[in-house]
């Protein structure tokens, strides 16, 4: 299996199809997933202070707390594979952890490139509550009220914001529009990689 060349942060609004996408990713490409999203979802179910914590933050539709979202960043680039890149699923959200990891990365002499899925707040409606549905009905429960939605929406645009807007002043970010079929979604990733590694080269 080819390797990117570069670590990748896969970031995105809420419900743009980041899991999908990487899926999609993995099947191409030799990465080990750093996966934000599943790590808080399983923090809100522990039975612990850090669980208490994160119910008490994630759990309202607000930021997991940075020393929470460090200490996990810091142990799973740690435990990156010779043979294979990082891939970044949904995070680093916040300025702190995103300085953080580039920090890491320059000091190991490693790319890190972002990609930001972006999504219109109608269909980041559409598509939460949907989740509830099915399968998906236990894992985001806590995320199943318009009200908690609204929450999210707000911290992501105002917090997850400063992040994007830090990886673009760096030069190192692209934005994938999600509001289309899949595959499009997919296709434009890929291009946007294939871009990037054409820029490492020259």
């Amino acid at each position: 299996m080819q390797r990117l060349g570069f670590n990748l942060a896969l970031m995105g609004m809420i419900a743009s199809g980041k899991e999908t996408q990487t899926a999609i990713l993995k099947k191409k490409y030799a990465l080990q997933p750093v996966e934000t999203g599943v790590y808080t979802r399983n923090l809100l179910k522990e039975k612990s202070a850090d669980g208490d914590w994160a119910r008490r933050t994630a759990g309202k539709g607000w930021a997991l707390p940075v020393a929470l979202m460090k200490k996990f960043l810091i142990k799973e680039i740690a435990k990156k594979f010779k043979n294979k890149d990082l891939i970044f699923i949904g995070g680093p959200r916040l300025k702190p952890e995103a300085q953080m990891t580039k920090k890491i990365f320059k000091e190991l002499g490693q790319d890190l490139f972002v990609l930001y899925i972006t999504l219109p707040e109608k269909e980041v409606y559409k598509r939460s509550l949907k989740r509830k549905e099915g399968n998906m009905k236990e894992i985001y429960k806590v995320f199943d009220t318009k009200k908690i939605i609204k929450n999210r929406i707000k911290w992501h645009v105002d917090q997850v914001g400063k992040t994007v807007k830090y990886f673009e002043k760096l030069g190192c970010l692209k934005k994938i529009n999600g509001n289309q079929p899949i595959a499009k979604v997919a296709k434009d990733i890929e291009k946007a990689l294939k871009d990037h590694q054409k820029l490492l080269k020259n």
